[in-house]
């Protein structure tokens, strides 16, 4: 049995992690956190700036790059703070690795498959409206 945290907003995340770290002290299971970073969005950023002319496709390439390497390393930030905390209330914790794919729904549904008890999301409002349908064993908690 597990819970899952997954990540998808590096800036703002405190009440989902706190939520995760709490379910796990009440199912006495384990934690296991992901960050998850959504390629379509970047590549969505991406592909306005050189489509409006503002980039050419080297640049494009670099940019995106440079977006996304940040991305892991605010990833691996978020990642080390989670334990901490989780630690600090001596709650069993797996950190997973950055994933990186297009689509947080289809994640999502996988993570039913591993043995998840309950998903909670920490997801930016602009995401929001972007969700299909989610897992019902999965929350989404938006973030200010």
């Amino acid at each position: 049995m597990n819970i899952w945290l997954v990540v998808a907003n590096p800036y703002a995340y405190d009440k989902a992690m706190w939520k995760g770290i709490s379910e796990a002290q009440q199912n006495q299971a384990k934690l296991r956190v992901v960050f998850f970073i959504n390629n379509n969005s970047i590549n969505d950023v991406i592909g306005e700036l050189g489509q409006t002319g503002w980039l050419g496709s080297n640049p494009l390439h670099k940019l995106q790059n440079s977006m996304l390497d940040g991305y892991r390393a605010l990833a691996n930030d978020v990642l080390k703070r989670v334990k901490r905390k989780a630690k600090e209330k001596e709650v069993e914790l797996e950190v997973q690795e950055v994933i990186e794919r297009p689509s947080l729904e289809e994640y999502l549904f996988e993570l039913v498959e591993e043995d998840a008890i309950k998903i909670i999301v920490a997801g930016p409002q602009l995401l929001t409206a972007k969700i299909g349908k989610l897992p019902s064993i999965a929350e989404y908690i938006e973030e200010d």
